[in-house]
């Protein structure tokens, strides 16, 4: 008897075409935005808490104007061409209240044997740095030869480990784990590294920033120091720069990146709901046209449970079918497009642990299939009351 019910469980699916195909459609772009907002969710906060560990300084110092709506550019990896004064640095290890200070150079580049986009460069000072080494000793823990340079995750580079710019060649020695944001694609260097780069860019005749004149300063502060006075004292000295302490260097992102989250579960719960609501409604409808051949099942010997079985199992069928359809489209978009989510956000964007990525699958396959089911219960329990009489007198 259960071969019977599968069979007319799938007869009826394909009876319907229209009807089945419709309830897949729903179903599927329930799944498919439930997932993609839960996983769209967590590589917010995964990059989010990645860019917060990588970002060790508690004040940032930079040109002002070189920020991209209030947040600074290198939490958006979106590196900015001005620089600061040259003696800004000393002058800034000298302010009371600061405990260490080191300088970054940013510039980008079209010109390179890896990528046929810009290319952002990085340069810090192996010597003084405490926020890029860090990262880098994650994945590299030798010296900065001259001539070698770190790349990010999305850098790729040939068999022969050389990567070139401006026909100079260097030494890829490391490759970053990954960020989450457009720092991916960049090219980290020592200072020494970076002379090199700026002398082959001027033969090209290319200059990207003046000698000595760093992007930005990185500063942590003694216990107790007072940011306001370390600031109003860096102000004093110098004209057209930004000091941003490290609260409000994520207080936009996080903003931003709560912002999105919203949207996308707003938007998955809209999908779920009306796709429980299409379940519903179809099923209803279905059922109301079926009571004969419901009512003539119950006849030659079809029980109650066996009548709401078929409706549940239609039902299932179809939010199943959906289901798997839209969380395989949502994983290929997401791994697809991920590059280009990085790219059109200014928030940092970190695909979750692969245990993390299958429990979200398997929630998304789980959640609709459920509710979809569940959405048929009511009607199936119908269909089991159904009084066997009253159904072939209406028919006749």
């Amino acid at each position: 008897m259960n071969q019977i019910i599968l069979r007319i469980i799938y007869t009826n699916f394909w009876r319907h075409p229209f009807r089945s195909i419709g309830l897949v459609i729903l179903t599927a772009v329930a799944s498919a935005t439930l997932l993609s907002s839960a996983l769209f969710s967590e590589s917010l906060d995964a990059g989010l808490e990645q860019l917060s560990s990588r970002m060790g300084a508690d004040l940032l110092i930079v040109p002002y104007g070189s920020e991209a709506k209030d947040q600074p550019v290198l939490l958006q990896g979106e590196l900015s061409h001005r620089t600061l004064p040259r003696e800004i640095l000393e002058f800034t290890r000298k302010t009371p209240g600061i405990k260490i200070a080191t300088s970054q150079f940013y510039f980008s580049t079209l010109g390179s044997s890896c990528c046929d986009k810009k290319v952002n460069i990085i340069g810090f000072d192996s010597k003084t740095d405490f926020t890029i080494k860090p990262w880098i000793r994650k994945t590299y823990k030798k010296d900065f030869p001259i001539g070698s340079v770190i790349a990010g995750s999305d850098i790729q580079v040939d068999e022969s480990g050389k990567i070139k710019f401006f026909d100079q060649e260097f030494t890829v020695v490391a490759h970053l784990e990954r960020m989450g944001n457009k720092l991916d694609q960049a090219i980290f260097a020592d200072v020494g590294t970076i002379e090199i780069l700026q002398k082959a860019a001027k033969e090209k005749g290319i200059n990207f920033i003046s000698e000595g004149e760093p992007s930005a300063i990185l500063a942590n502060l003694e216990k107790g120091a007072d940011f306001e006075k370390i600031s109003q004292t860096l102000h004093e000295k110098f004209d057209n720069i930004h000091v941003i302490p490290r609260k409000d260097l994520f207080d936009t992102v996080i903003a931003t990146a709560s912002s999105f989250k919203i949207i996308v579960w707003v938007i998955a719960v809209f999908f779920l709901i009306v796709a429980i609501a299409a379940v519903s409604i179809a099923f209803s409808i279905s059922t109301n046209e079926r009571k004969r051949e419901f009512a003539t099942l119950r006849v030659i010997g079809f029980t109650q449970k066996r009548l709401e079985h078929i409706v549940l199992g239609e039902s299932l069928l179809a939010t199943i079918i959906g289901t798997v359809v839209g969380t395989f489209i949502s994983v290929f978009a997401t791994l697809s497009f991920r590059v280009f989510i990085i790219d059109s956000l200014s928030v940092p964007f970190l695909l979750p642990s692969a245990l993390t990525i299958f429990a979200i699958i398997i929630a998304a396959i789980f959640i609709p299939t459920i509710t979809g089911t569940g959405a048929a219960y009511r009607i199936a329990k119908q269909v089991g009351r159904l009084d066997v009489y009253s159904a072939l007198k209406e028919e006749t």
